[in-house]
């Protein structure tokens, strides 16, 4: 392997990485949205604990999300509609499935910018998802 050059595989871990600039930042500014309104006016105690229930459901959803595209890219991606070959991503997938719902539907129990922004969230984890399975074929 000569020195300066990349491997094709690499650009996708990039391009991926990217990808996830989006949902991790919308989430970060929840968190600090959940931080900063108690500043203001209070959130009842039930609505405060699902809105960091949704927090703590979806970081664990972005962390699994990560690790499972970089297990199924590692195992080859799914080009041309076939399956990958075996490897961490298929255990991942249905817990994947789950916090993301789980997730989003706490996330509708917020109030304001917090729940705007986990919502931003949701929408911004699937086009990711869709965008990297599109972005393996090339």
């Amino acid at each position: 392997m000569q020195f300066g050059t990349t491997s094709p595989d690499t650009y996708i871990y990039i391009g991926s990485a990217i990808l996830f600039v989006l949902p991790c930042s919308l989430f970060c500014f929840a968190c600090k949205g959940l931080i900063q309104s108690k500043t203001r006016t209070p959130l009842p105690a039930w609505r405060k604990y699902l809105v960091i229930g949704a927090l703590a459901t979806a970081g664990i959803a972005t962390v699994l999300h990560i690790v499972w595209n970089a297990s199924w890219l590692y195992s080859g991606g799914s080009p041309h509609g076939m399956g990958a070959a075996p490897g961490m991503w298929r255990p991942l997938g249905p817990v994947l499935v789950w916090t993301f719902f789980a997730a989003t539907g706490l996330s509708l129990f917020g109030k304001g910018k917090v729940r705007a922004l986990l919502i931003g969230w949701s929408v911004s984890m699937y086009f990711v998802f869709e965008a990297i399975y599109i972005l393996q074929f090339d």
